[in-house]
């Protein structure tokens, strides 16, 4: 608790503790004429001194309470997913073992694991997301891939491959592809999107960093709305918020 501050104790408290010349030399004499100016004047220099600096004192005092009652933190920020959420809310995804971040609506949660499912070989991590409740998701899985109206996240080794070699194994070289390059998260990324079916079509994208290659990837179908009004333009503003550290 700061203690109570306030102008008279602090301009009383200065003032008496200010030295003063003899009282003959400061307080004028009817034949002193005009010899006492300077001192009266510097006497008078010095208490504004001391009331300007009384002043700072108490704001000072006042801004380091205010400062105690906001709790204010000054520790640095945590490096957190951009863009932030601005409008409305939302949740933030972090994977600090792989080093990404996505925003996702606040109605959205990570699916839950199918029990039995084997990882593809060289897959080190996936991640799906959903707007969707977990009974819901569970009686909608049925594609092999990824469930419609979803966005997954997959890290896989590399191996020397390019990302145009992912898609096309994927998907994209044995059906009719729409492929080509395009940044994510400000770094090189290649995207790719071909039909599953006749009426879903998946939407990719492949970001090589280092000896892993990152994957982002979304089922669209059957209809171009899916639950909860989830749309297409729904899937790429989330994909778009991905980052990287």
């Amino acid at each position: 608790m700061l203690p109570e501050l306030s102008i008279e104790r602090i301009f009383h408290r200065e003032l008496d503790s200010l030295p003063l010349p003899p009282e003959g030399s400061w307080i004028p004499h009817p034949t002193s004429g005009g010899r006492s100016t300077p001192l009266a004047a510097l006497v008078v220099a010095a208490a504004v001194v001391l009331v300007v600096g009384a002043a700072m004192t108490i704001r000072e005092a006042g801004d380091a309470a205010a400062t105690g009652r906001r709790g204010v933190n000054t520790a640095p920020l945590i490096n957190v997913p951009r863009p932030t959420c601005l409008r409305g809310a939302c949740n933030v995804y972090r994977s600090d073992a792989f080093g990404y971040g996505i925003v996702l609506p606040e109605n959205w949660r990570v699916a839950p694991a199918i029990p039995g499912r084997p990882a593809p070989t060289g897959q080190l991590d996936r991640v799906e997301f959903t707007s969707q409740t977990s009974a819901e998701w569970i009686h909608a899985v049925g594609v092999d891939l990824v469930v419609p109206w979803d966005v997954v996240v997959e890290v896989r080794e590399r191996r020397g491959g390019l990302a145009r070699d992912f898609a096309q194994a994927d998907g994209c070289g044995a059906n009719p592809c729409v492929a080509g390059e395009t940044t994510l998260s400000q770094s090189p990324a290649y995207a790719a999107s071909w039909p599953i079916s006749a009426a879903i079509r998946m939407q990719a994208y492949y970001v090589e960093r280092g000896d892993r290659m990152i994957v982002l990837r979304y089922v669209t179908g059957p209809g171009s709305e899916g639950p909860y009004g989830v749309s297409e333009r729904t899937l790429q503003q989330i994909v778009d918020t991905f980052t990287l550290d």
